[in-house]
């Protein structure tokens, strides 16, 4: 609990809380306000907790995985532009290296066109 001025605020709340639950925070102040109290929202929500009348512990349960993907998912779906998922190794290694010799067409491709484009440039 805090000490000095708010713990006093939190034990004056407490105790009119207790005498009446239906007190308003209006009330409240009016009341502290006599003492030379400072009442604020948060110093009455810590005067119910201790009190026992604070607001319930969340119990989260855990989601299932298909719950948590969100809305309009279907629960075997990656999104796009993921890779599907491979079972076996093997298979996975191929179709990198098939990946990477694809790769490779493209380079000698983009290098011919490269080549073209610079003797155009040249001739003028």
């Amino acid at each position: 609990m805090a000490t000095g001025v708010r713990a006093e605020a939190v034990k004056f709340a407490a105790a009119h809380i207790k005498k009446n639950p239906a007190i308003t925070m209006t009330e409240l102040k009016k009341l502290a306000k006599k003492k030379k109290i400072n009442i604020y929202p948060l110093i009455i929500g810590l005067a119910k907790n201790t009190l026992g009348m604070g607001r319930p512990k969340r119990k989260t349960a855990k989601k299932a995985t298909a719950a948590r993907r969100g809305p309009g998912r279907p629960a075997g779906r990656r999104g796009p532009g993921r890779p599907r998922k491979v079972a076996d190794p093997a298979e996975a290694i191929s179709n990198v290296l098939a990946h990477v010799r694809d790769l490779e067409r493209e380079v000698v491709s983009l290098r011919a066109a490269m080549v073209k484009i610079s003797d155009l440039a040249g001739r003028h």
